[in-house]
């Protein structure tokens, strides 16, 4: 009997076994067909991330031919925008020197300006002395005419009064004639 019961265990530890390896097997059977469901979306992903990495290479050809162009572009407008720099720092030397020239031609002519009226002041002088000259010249005749007619005969009072306006005029238009001049 002990036999038995050594064999009635061992046919169980058998069957408890076999129970544990069906129910292995199903779960596992489970989780291939998982698995399988799930290596169809893997390759769809897949799939998906070729087509996604092909338009990525596309897009980035795209882009360095896009920046090759800007490149070029961007780099014609740096060499006009040089050029035309060096252009205007030639210009604005030029017009510096003509600024420098007009300076000395304004400074020369304030010069000439000064002269002329320094040579108008020295004509409006000389004219000046000149006009004193002649009416001192005037006024010694007048004095000379005034002696001669006082070491003539004595003149009557009626022929004084008339020398006297007479010689009175005679200034009074000397000095309204130096005044209007």
């Amino acid at each position: 009997m002990m036999d038995n019961v050594v064999g009635l265990a061992i046919e169980s530890l058998v069957a408890v076994l076999l129970v544990a390896t069906i129910f292995y097997c199903a779960t596992l059977d489970r989780r291939l067909r998982r698995l399988r469901s799930d290596e169809t979306t893997m390759r769809d992903t897949i799939t998906e991330l070729v087509g996604a990495t092909h338009a990525a290479e596309r897009a980035i050809a795209a882009l360095r031919a896009t920046v090759a162009q800007s490149e070029e572009t961007l780099s014609e407008r740096l060499g006009k925008a040089a050029a035309l720099s060096e252009q205007m720092a030639v210009q604005l030397a030029d017009g510096e020197q003509v600024i420098e020239r007009i300076a000395k031609i304004a400074k020369a002519a304030r010069d000439h300006a000064s002269r002329e009226a320094a040579i108008a002041d020295v004509e409006r002088i000389k004219t000046t002395r000149e006009e004193i000259r002649r009416e001192a010249r005037r006024d010694a005749e007048r004095e000379a005419e005034a002696a001669r007619l006082a070491a003539e005969p004595p003149v009557s009072a009626s022929a004084a009064a008339a020398a006297a306006a007479e010689l009175f005029s005679n200034r009074i238009r000397a000095l309204s004639l130096g005044a209007a001049t």
